[in-house]
């Protein structure tokens, strides 16, 4: 062990709510959730104008109906939304209750969820997002695990799976290969390897330390590595090394004995840093005060300067939480919240790199944006088993080059949640906030506070109001011909007359009242079809948000032909919905300067 070997700093958090604040979790627009821990009460942290969380401001959000719980499940689902399921405490209770509710960050609401059937004692469940973007949650008082379907908002059915003993106090970690590891709180010094694929439970081989503290059967955090390896902090003095290369563990050092006792990570808090080293805090027994804390580089334990606090402070009560700026938010149930700071250089190949990015963007628009590296080298934050805020999903931040103003925008539907993706290519959605300021900006996508090269883009006005717009030009004549909408119908523009180079939308606004009503169609023909690009954007009156359905090209094998092409969605289904629809065409340049017509049917409503 190494005293105070590494520079680091612990920053506070300016004009902090008085809360027990609990359970950091990253929301995917840069914003950040707290709990005020065994309460219905939550909070948001929204950085500055400059990107900064120690300045931000924060903001209460709505509560929990009944539901104020300590150590449960929680995720943030692909749509932005956060999963809260079970609780050991019910507004400080131990009631081990099997209530849930998942959060829309969008409308500010919680909606109920239904546990399974069986399961009618949650408590400090355990859960982790897969690779596919479902959740697998592990049942406390069986050897039973549950998939929970964002898309559906729906439970499977539970499964054993060849699972060797029961899930109570063991961690989940996210493997490179997509599987799960867990070490075994009842078996030890055994672990098991869940395979995302199959759903099947198999041997993950010894730990060789015992890392499950005898008493308690409580266990550390396990964090994995950008090199492939996960250390596994014990729940004991000891800790262990999984090495997902080769599939094999080795010891690593013991944490120390002090004056004030045997240190240990039991239930406690660790998280990757952005140059690659562990983090994590221990105390001098379980539940015990005199926080310890230390980097884990590789090799050794190397202890760093604490908190003021830490002398009246237990490890059991803290959590760590990855930022965009490659800070790491530590709470500890207090109001006293403290950013960390450590030097180190991360390797160049862990960071994100776009790929295919818009080259301009309008406010309260959705756009897809790819790349390498998108969901980081690991889930990054970890605690000993019920606790759960990773954050291998991708923030997009914007900054504007005049201003230098930094904002993030809503990240949803990532490709993929998998880690060390490599050079395969990943994408994400992300919504541009309606407050954005215009003009030349840089983008990048962040995740575990790495940073992509930043790519020029240009923010361009909103999206008019008009039934017929031209963008980089003047306002050109068009009307939709039809709006009320009870039945399948076609609903045209008129032509629309532009100079090649220009930009041609045509919206229409309409009101779903056909409950048979299955998709939307939009096609577009023109006098000279060749080399034209379009888009069908669909506005969600409900989510306040513009959304791209697809990319898919107007085009036609040769110059001078005609066509008609076609895109669809199956979105906004059912009676009653307010759908603003916009058919956008970009016409290439051309070597006359004859004005381009292009005959749009805008929408089609099919049954």
């Amino acid at each position: 062990m190494s005293a105070a070997a590494f520079s680091q700093t612990w920053t506070p958090l300016n004009n902090t709510p008085s809360i027990s604040a609990y359970n950091p979790t990253l929301l995917t627009d840069g914003t950040v959730m707290v709990q005020d821990g065994d309460n219905d009460v939550w909070w948001k942290l929204t950085p500055d104008k400059k990107g900064s969380y120690s300045n931000g401001t924060w903001k209460q959000l709505a509560k929990t109906p009944g539901y104020g719980p300590l150590y449960y499940a929680s995720s943030v689902l692909p749509d932005g939304r956060v999963f809260t399921m079970g609780g050991e405490y019910n507004f400080g209770n131990n009631n081990w209750q099997n209530l849930g509710y998942m959060y829309d960050p969008v409308r500010d609401t919680w909606s109920q969820l239904t546990a399974p059937a069986a399961w009618t004692q949650m408590g400090d469940t355990g859960s982790i997002m897969l690779p596919q973007g479902k959740l697998l949650i592990a049942d406390p008082l069986s050897n039973q695990c549950v998939i929970f379907d964002p898309a559906t908002s729906t439970f499977g059915q539970p499964f054993t799976n060849g699972k060797a003993d029961g899930n109570d106090e063991e961690g989940l970690v996210l493997l490179p290969n997509g599987n799960v590891l867990t070490v075994d709180a009842v078996k030890t010094p055994n672990s098991e390897i869940f395979n995302s694929t199959t759903l099947q439970w198999g041997a993950g081989g010894s730990t060789i330390n015992n890392l499950v503290q005898d008493k308690t059967e409580e266990i550390g955090p396990m964090v994995l590595r950008p090199d492939g390896t996960v250390i596994c902090f014990g729940g004991s003095q000891h800790n262990s090394v999984y090495n997902t290369k080769t599939g094999t563990w080795s010891a690593a050092p013991d944490f120390p004995s002090i004056t004030a006792g045997q240190l240990d990570c039991a239930d406690a808090p660790a998280c990757l840093l952005p140059s690659g080293n562990v983090i994590c805090a221990t105390s001098p027994g379980f539940a015990q005060s005199g926080v310890v804390f230390f980097e884990w580089d590789g090799t050794k334990l190397n202890q760093v300067v604490g908190l003021p606090t830490s002398s009246g402070d237990t490890s059991f009560t803290g959590n760590f939480l990855t930022l965009p700026t490659g800070e790491l938010l530590y709470t500890n149930q207090s109001p006293s919240m403290y950013l960390y700071t450590s030097k180190g250089t991360p390797d160049p190949s862990w960071y994100p790199s776009i790929t295919a990015s818009p080259s301009t963007v309008v406010p309260g628009s959705s756009y897809a944006i790819s790349g390498l590296q998108f969901n980081g080298m690991s889930g990054a934050s970890a605690y000993g088993d019920d606790q759960q805020n990773y954050t291998n999903y991708a923030q997009v931040r914007i900054t504007n080059a005049k201003s230098g103003t930094v904002v993030y925008c809503r990240a949803f539907n990532p490709s993929t949640y998998a880690v060390q993706t490599g050079s395969k290519v990943v994408s994400t959605n992300f919504q541009v906030p309606k407050s954005i300021e215009t003009g030349k900006s840089i983008i990048e996508v962040v995740c575990n506070g790495l940073a992509s090269k930043p790519v020029t883009i240009t923010v361009g006005p909103p999206l008019a109001a008009s039934s017929v717009s031209v963008y980089q030009g003047t306002y050109v004549s068009g009307a939709v011909t039809d709006i009320a909408i009870a039945d399948s119908k076609v609903y045209k523009a008129k032509s629309v007359l532009t100079p090649a180079g220009q930009t041609v939308s045509i919206e229409a606004d309409f009101v779903l009242a056909n409950s048979a009503i299955s998709s939307i169609t939009a096609t577009a023909s023109g006098s000279a079809m060749a080399g034209v690009t379009g888009q069908l954007y669909l506005y969600d009156f409900v989510g306040r948000t513009w959304v791209m359905v697809n990319a898919a090209n107007f085009s036609t094998a040769q110059a001078g032909l005609t066509g008609s092409p076609t895109l669809a969605a199956t979105r906004f289904v059912g009676p009653g919905n307010s759908v603003k629809a916009i058919l956008r065409a970009i016409v290439p340049p051309r070597l006359t300067t004859a004005p381009f017509v292009l005959s749009a049917d805008v929408i089609q409503i099919n049954a």
